[in-house]
């Protein structure tokens, strides 16, 4: 007994030997003030000035039976020349698709591959009924409380005016690029950006032009959404989720209300919604995860580090955490959402058909078909047929070792300091879709910081972006394109 009691407690005194040892191997908060701060490079208030212009301009992306506005898409396009003169007096521009804008800076290599900054021109409409819920008109462009406000102020018209101003900046001091530089603006990504992207990458392809990376919004710095991590935490996304939308079709014999059957076809299709939603994918810790965990972990308080750099013994305690929340829960598997159910069209007549449509947003592990075959097997009811309305796949991972990746993170601790950085998966569509086989890489990342309110407003209300945003995301743009296509 003695031996026994010896054993388990060497075993104990190991494991706790080895938690201890990669908890502080982890590190822990550092001290310092680590608060980004808006580099003086850059005027914020003018940058704001010229997003506000841009805000005014209604590229309004309404749905694929409507044609853009001419007027607004060709109006922006004259507005960027006007507003970035040097930045137009360095790179060629051409039109594609109709309002979809290529800009190349040609550089002085013929060896090293381009790279492509890409960003859209279209925004999401503003929902009828809802215009006196915003706090600035949708449309004006206001500056106010330290912030610009208007639809696509986030979503994207910001990014992309961040990209010109250091491209401006850039062209303005003479700069000189070793490799040539792309910008890829699309007029229609919130319709999937097949007329904008879409040609885009194929007059790319039959021009031969291939890239070293892309870089395109998806993610961002994230700073009050992760409990215990007081600092900004920067996400470079380098895959996104793919999506695909089933219908269930369910078929029953029809007949009058007065003397139904065991089921009818509302019921058969509400059964298999629910045999799909009580089955949800189950949720895994990857390796992007993990590492997602390990850079915000030092970050965090002892207790907080010692579990979550011990994940080999506590992953099913800090899934179960994560679980809690729907944006956390999103990354770890390929999600669920029944969205819309119809079917019958009078309260006593039994119905003959009746449809479901479950929206899934595919993980990188699963693919659509895999989706499909699974829904039918949790379902196992031949009155219902399973179809796949629309599907893309996830994106390929991009590298994290890459000189393009390294080069990001360095941007990133220039300008917001030594904040955690981290690989991270997108979970919404872009326009990166187009441009996969396109380049080595592709990344998605956008250089503002993420408050815990902010998300709730790309495609909803009050959309804005605070202006030192956008002054530390036009340095952050000129940092990565110094560092990457810099002279040696």
């Amino acid at each position: 007994m003695k031996k026994l009691a010896f054993g388990i407690a060497g075993a104990v005194a190991l494991v706790a030997v080895i938690v201890i040892t990669r908890t502080l191997m982890l590190g822990g908060p550092d001290a310092g003030d680590r608060t980004a701060q808006t580099p003086t490079a850059y005027d914020g208030d003018a940058i704001a000035e010229r997003l506000s212009e841009a805000i005014r301009f209604k590229t309004i992306s309404w749905n694929t039976q409507t044609p853009p506005d001419a007027e607004a898409f060709d109006g922006f396009a004259a507005f960027l020349t006007r507003a970035y003169p040097a930045a137009h007096g360095v790179m060629s521009r051409e039109t594609v698709g109709g309002h979809s804008l290529i800009y190349k800076w040609a550089g002085t290599s013929a060896v090293e591959k381009p790279v492509a900054l890409t960003a859209h021109i279209d925004v999401v409409p503003v929902e009828t009924g809802t215009e006196n819920l915003w706090a600035q008109p949708a449309f004006s462009g206001a500056i106010a409380d330290g912030a610009v406000w208007g639809r696509g102020a986030m979503d994207n018209k910001g990014q992309l005016i961040a990209i010109m101003e250091a491209m401006e900046k850039l062209a303005a001091d003479g700069f000189a690029p070793s490799r040539d530089i792309y910008l890829l603006f699309g007029h229609d990504e919130e319709l999937g950006g097949f007329s904008g992207a879409g040609e885009i990458a194929k007059l790319l392809t039959s021009r031969g032009v291939h890239f070293e990376w892309t870089l395109d919004e998806g993610s961002g710095l994230v700073q009050g959404l992760i409990p215990g991590v007081a600092s900004p935490v920067a996400l470079l996304s380098i895959g996104e989720k793919g999506s695909t939308t089933l219908r269930f079709t369910a078929s029953a014999p029809g007949g009058h209300s007065s003397a139904p059957g065991k089921d009818t076809a509302v019921s058969i299709a509400a059964r298999a919604v629910v045999a799909v939603t009580d089955n949800p994918y189950p949720l895994e810790l990857d390796d992007n995860i993990v590492s997602f965990l390990h850079a915000i972990a030092p970050e965090m308080p002892f207790l907080q580090r010692m579990a979550l750099a011990n994940l080999w013994l506590t992953g099913a305690i800090i899934k179960d955490q994560l679980a809690d929340d729907p944006s956390t829960a999103a990354v770890l598997h390929t999600t669920t959402a029944p969205t819309i159910i119809e079917g019958g069209e009078k309260t006593n007549v039994l119905p003959q058909r009746a449809s479901a449509f479950v929206n899934y947003r595919i993980h990188p592990r699963d693919n659509v078909d895999a989706v499909k075959e699974r829904a039918i097997r949790l379902i196992d009811d031949e009155r219902v047929s399973v179809e796949a309305v629309g599907g893309r796949e996830p994106s390929p991972s991009a590298s994290t070792s890459s000189d393009g990746y390294r080069a990001m993170e360095k941007a990133v601790a220039r300008v917001f300091g030594e904040v955690p950085t981290t690989p991270f998966l997108t979970l919404q569509g872009t326009d990166t879709r187009h441009y996969i086989g396109l380049a080595d890489d592709n990344y998605r990342f956008t250089p503002f910081i993420y408050q815990s309110d902010d998300l709730a407003r790309i495609h909803g209300n009050d959309e804005r972006v605070l202006i030192e945003d956008l002054a530390r995301g036009a340095a952050w743009y000129e940092t990565l394109l110094r560092e990457t296509a810099g002279a040696p």
